[in-house]
């Protein structure tokens, strides 16, 4: 292990050299252009070209190379030398800079400051899970709210079509996340829904399939037909929705349509309002499980962002138009000000479902480091098994996807749970790791110093 992470250190000793060289590919390119007029503005664009043909990089690839290399070079010293000291790889150095880039850099402080701390955030833990703890910090610093930059984002939303080879293409769409979010679990429930030991398809083949059948076997309103007895045939049966509550605030599952219009729909149009988007039984019969976190007194009118599980935070807005909607809520009692969850524990193996709920609200993610499966796909796991005294509480139940439980379950991972919600992970090989569940959203104490 060592040996491993002696090359991990000296590759992103590498790396660091190779953003240097990189802009000074770039530096070398636009001092030569200002020579050549034709080349004016074009500097980026011919060093990505230059590049691409040297190291057999798609020039897109390239492109991004040039970029980032810059950025780190010139704007974030701080990053690159957590870099080239090995403490972080080229994908967290980079993913440092995106977040770094995303906010205005109004105050050279604060910048420096917000990149402090993400490079502290990006050295423990993986490229996704930072970005989702970035996330986070991003929206208690960044000057404007988070309504009026979700009004200008939600303008540039659009669906694309990138042919690719071999008679396939990339369908990609830029949609507000809570719609993106229920879409995908629409689809993905269904296509769980036909899983079985006769199915020779795999699960990202189901999706795809399920997603095409819905959008082609349309009629020209996208609507599914719908006989007059009941649902569109061949629908499958629709899924319970649950909700829960977490903290102050509340849970619930969504993704439905929301009727904020006269006809029930809630597609925003350019102005952030809510259009057309059809009624929702005329579409296959699921309903998305999505966990979406609604702090109490943002239900109440307040501007605290509410959080939708394996994305982050939502603007205030959608959180109250998602729990204005939600089939049911699960209440789960927490100490105000520890967060503890207040409630009897089982005295059962079985889990009841109000434990089940809170436990996957707080973990949010499968518990092993670095793995990102959704908590409301994972099973429940007993740290201290049952059969050695464990005990079916809050603080002895964790969240573990079915490969990392049956990994513990034959002895190769081992687990432990201190206190609620911190879990340490040792490996086969000896190597420990402690992870703890994100907090709820929380209002802010104090305004960002700007």
């Amino acid at each position: 292990m060592d040996t491993l992470k002696d090359i991990d250190e000296a590759r992103s000793w590498l790396d660091a050299q190779e953003a240097k060289v990189v802009t000074r590919v770039l530096d070398l390119q636009t001092e030569q252009t200002r020579h050549d007029p034709r080349g004016w503005g074009y500097e980026t664009t011919l060093t990505a070209a230059e590049i691409s043909a040297a190291l057999h990089l798609p020039e897109r690839t390239a492109g991004f190379l040039v970029e980032h290399s810059t950025l780190l070079t010139r704007y974030y010293p701080a990053t690159l030398e957590a870099l080239e000291a090995g403490k972080l790889s080229r994908r967290h150095a980079w993913a440092v800079v995106e977040e770094a880039t995303s906010i205005p850099d109004i105050d050279p402080a604060v910048t420096a400051a917000f990149e402090a701390r993400l490079i502290g955030m990006a050295s423990l833990t993986t490229v996704v899970k930072f970005r989702q703890q970035a996330n986070r910090l991003r929206e208690k610093l960044h000057p404007e709210s988070f309504a009026s930059r979700h009004r200008k984002a939600v303008k540039e939303r659009g669906v694309y079509l990138t042919p690719a080879y071999d008679g396939m293409a990339w369908l990609e769409a830029y949609l507000p996340v809570d719609q993106a979010a229920g879409i995908f679990h629409r689809v993905d429930t269904a296509a769980r829904a036909l899983q079985g030991p006769d199915e020779p398809r795999t699960l990202t083949q189901l999706r795809a399939d399920v997603l095409a059948d819905v959008l082609t076997s349309a009629g020209a309103t996208g609507h599914m037909s719908v006989s007059p007895d009941g649902p569109a045939t061949g629908e499958p049966a629709d899924e319970a929705a649950s909700g829960a509550a977490t903290g102050d605030g509340a849970s619930e599952p969504d993704g439905q349509d929301s009727p904020d219009t006269p006809d029930g729909t809630g597609v925003p149009d350019g102005t952030g309002e809510q259009v057309g988007r059809g009624d929702a039984t005329a579409y296959w019969g699921v309903q998305a499980k999505v966990f979406v976190t609604v702090p109490v007194m943002t239900l109440l009118g307040g501007d605290t962002p509410g959080e939708l599980e394996g994305y982050g935070p939502i603007d205030p807005d959608t959180a109250r138009r998602l729990a204005g909607h939600a089939p049911s809520f699960t209440r789960i009692l927490t100490h105000p000000l520890t967060g503890a969850r207040l409630g009897a524990d089982a005295t059962t193996y079985r889990v009841p479902q109000d434990l089940k709920d809170a436990v996957r609200v707080r973990d949010r993610t499968c518990r092993h480091p670095g793995c990102n499966r959704l908590a409301v796909f994972c099973e429940l796991d007993h740290t201290k098994p049952w059969s050695q005294g464990g005990k079916t509480s809050y603080g002895n139940l964790a969240a573990l996807c079915k490969r990392h439980h049956k990994l513990k379950s034959e002895g190769y991972w081992h687990y432990q749970q201190p206190e609620p919600g911190m879990i340490i992970a040792i490996s086969p090989m000896g190597e420990t790791y402690l992870t703890r569940p994100d907090p709820p959203p929380a209002p802010r104490d104090d305004p960002p110093p700007f």
